[in-house]
């Protein structure tokens, strides 16, 4: 019997633990007939979800390989179905787990095209997802939404953006492709996994037995700017947008290593962000309805709670409200990042030197023995 496992998210749920967990494991578990991609990145959001997508050059992927021309980018996504292809081809058993949380914009038409894309290697296709508390999944999504800014918006009308769009219509999309019986929705609730771990959790609600003898690293990322942090941003990302003509935006600074940006904003950050969310009439109504879908899927005893319209307006961070000791803690702390590249610059420059140092006399030496020869 062999089955492909989909994890699709959600967002915030600890996807990037999983993923880091089961890629740098992959090894030790396929010992145990459960295969996951030896490949980096182990987030599989940006070269598999790319293969359905019918127009993937609005992925995450092409936007980092831009500019690319269209035979190449052809090229790209040709290479990533025979490496996909060549490690479902290569499984006689067991159980293979593919982990990208974007699967969950797939469109119906998407979604049938993954699964005439897999079905010919696999007996059984199963869907797993973990959800937070709606309230706190939009905050987060909101962050989300501030960190992929495509053009300059206030907070107030992003805010509203990010409402409308979140949704769980996608758990009946995935239901209606997998079958009930093969989707599992499981609260993200700490507190409430098995043995108290994400990871035992997870391989626990799929019925897969966890592999005791396998050190599985808890990762801890995706952590919050904190609330000076996502105002500093918005402000930054209202005059240098992260993306520019689809492309990163050539004219901001370390747009193709966010990361490292977004660690010096955390370390700089020591007020987190908390927002009490408020809804309007039309608003709580559509919410509420989402939050319905959601509890379709949930027993009572895990279902969450209605929202109640109000007349207040959310407050979101704003940069007026940033004090100056969070601008010394930035500066600092990209101050340190700096030093810490230019270091690793100055071994390289002596190691080059070194070696040419080397080569010259290595040269030199061979000239000499040349010499005596003739």
């Amino acid at each position: 019997m062999k089955t492909l496992v989909l994890h699709i998210g959600m967002a915030k749920t600890g996807s990037t633990t999983i993923q880091n967990s089961l890629g740098s494991a992959s090894a030790a578990l396929a010992q145990e007939g459960i295969v996951c991609a030896p490949w980096q990145p182990y987030n599989h959001s940006f070269d598999f979800t790319v293969l359905f997508m019918q127009n993937p050059k609005k992925s995450f992927l092409y936007k980092q390989l831009s500019p690319i021309d269209d035979e190449a980018w052809e090229s790209e996504l040709q290479c990533l179905r025979q490496q996909w292809t060549g490690l479902f081809s290569g499984i006689t058993e067991g159980t293979c787990i593919v982990s990208a949380e974007n699967l969950t914009r797939l469109s119906r038409d998407e979604i049938e095209q993954l699964r005439l894309f897999v079905d010919p290697y696999f007996d059984c296709v199963r869907a797993i997802a973990y959800v937070r508390d709606p309230l706190k999944s939009l905050k987060s999504q909101w962050e989300q939404d501030v960190k992929e800014m495509q053009q300059p918006v206030d907070a107030e009308t992003l805010l509203q953006g990010t409402k409308q769009r979140m949704g769980y219509r996608f758990l009946e999309r995935w239901m209606e492709s997998v079958g009930e019986e093969n989707l599992v929705l499981r609260r993200f609730d700490p507190a409430a996994f098995h043995n108290g771990s994400l990871l035992d959790d997870f391989f626990h609600a799929l019925d897969l037995p966890s592999p005791a003898d396998i050190a599985l690293e808890e990762v801890s990322s995706n952590q919050s700017l904190g609330a000076d942090g996502v105002a500093f941003l918005l402000e930054l990302n209202s005059r240098y947008p992260q993306y520019k003509d689809g492309a990163y935006n050539p004219d901001r600074g370390l747009a193709r290593r966010l990361h490292l940006f977004y660690q010096a904003l955390r370390k700089a950050s020591r007020q987190p962000l908390s927002m009490v969310l408020q809804f309007d009439e039309e608003e709580a109504a559509r919410f509420n309805r989402k939050v319905g879908i959601l509890n379709r899927f949930l027993s009572a005893e895990d279902a969450f709670s209605e929202v109640q319209a109000s007349a207040e307006k959310t407050q979101l961070p704003s940069a007026d409200a940033i004090p100056p000791e969070y601008y010394v803690e930035l500066v600092n702390e990209m101050a340190q990042l700096i030093d810490t590249f230019a270091d690793r610059n100055d071994a390289l420059v002596a190691e080059n030197k070194r070696l040419s140092e080397m080569l010259a006399a290595a040269q030199a030496s061979a000239g000499e023995g040349d010499a005596q020869g003739e």
